[in-house]
């Protein structure tokens, strides 16, 4: 799902927003394969329950990468818990700090430790006030940046736009989306605040962390956070409505998302849930 919706922006801004937001899928732990283009019929690394050993022994030998937490936390390899949490302790790499928080808590390790973490992780994108970056035209799509609403934010700041960008996107990418990956049913109304930031991104991450959640009562907010956006960010966050089994969310679908879209979506949910693994939202990634 991260890369359909990098996709998606990178072919409207082409600028370093559009890259960094395919930075996303390297830390929501996209997964990737390791076998040759004349292979298509084997797993992709990060969806193929046998490659949990291998995942543990580099996370122990420290030498792993996002890709090998994520794997470990889906397929709820709770043995590894103490790898984890060893790990977590060691490295200084804040978003590694977070994934691995993430999973823990995903497995179900009850030590706030790790919650605490992630919510001071997510609290910069949660308190900021700052637009897209990216602009929108009358149609509703994304025209490349500095928007005038973000000039004008960082005017009033007194910061320069170019010094803003990267904190601006980083923070749109990196905290709320933990928070959802984590499954942790406290992430609900800080996801929920999330659907109402300014900043578009962290209202398509809020959406899809609602949706990994699986939080049926966020429908209603998802959908009005999709009719206040422009276009092409309001089908972003829409898209996550997909893996709601709820008729309201899936004819919030078919309204917002274009048809082809649509149908890409609800493709790779049904193709996710013939896997090896069990799919998560944020690791949903077609096999390469």
């Amino acid at each position: 799902m991260l890369r359909m919706i990098g996709d998606t922006w990178l072919g409207a801004a082409g600028s370093r927003a559009g890259h960094v937001l395919l930075w996303c899928v390297f830390i929501a732990g996209g997964v990737y394969s390791q076998e040759k283009p004349n292979q298509p019929e084997k797993l992709a690394y990060g969806v193929d329950k046998a490659n949990v050993p291998d995942a543990i022994a580099r996370v122990k030998s420290g030498k792993f990468s996002a890709v090998h937490v994520d794997l470990i936390a889906r397929a709820n390899a709770v043995e590894a818990i103490p790898i984890l949490k060893e790990q977590f302790n060691r490295v200084d790499d804040q978003l590694t700090k977070a994934k691995i928080a993430a999973a823990l808590l995903r497995m179900g390790d009850k030590d706030n430790t790790y919650w605490n973490f992630l919510v001071e992780f997510a609290n910069p994108a949660l308190q900021n006030d700052a637009p897209d970056y990216i602009g929108y035209d009358q149609q509703g799509k994304a025209v490349p940046g500095p928007s005038p609403e973000f000039q004008a934010w960082a005017k009033a700041h007194n910061v320069s736009v170019e010094s803003e960008l990267d904190d601006s996107v980083r923070m749109a990418s990196t905290g709320v989306i933990f928070l959802g990956w984590s499954r942790d049913l406290r992430a609900i109304p800080l996801l929920r605040k999330a659907l109402l930031s300014p900043n578009h991104m962290i209202e398509i991450f809020a959406a899809m962390g609602l949706a990994e959640i699986g939080d049926k009562e966020s429908i209603p907010l998802i959908i009005d956070a999709s009719k206040r956006a422009p276009a092409e960010p309001a089908a972003a966050i829409a898209e996550s409505l997909v893996y709601f089994d709820d008729i309201s969310a899936q004819s919030a679908v078919d309204q917002l998302v274009p048809k082809d879209r649509a149908k890409l979506v609800r493709e790779s949910k049904a193709n996710t849930k013939r896997s090896a693994l069990s799919a998560p939202l944020l690791s949903n990634v077609p096999n390469q």
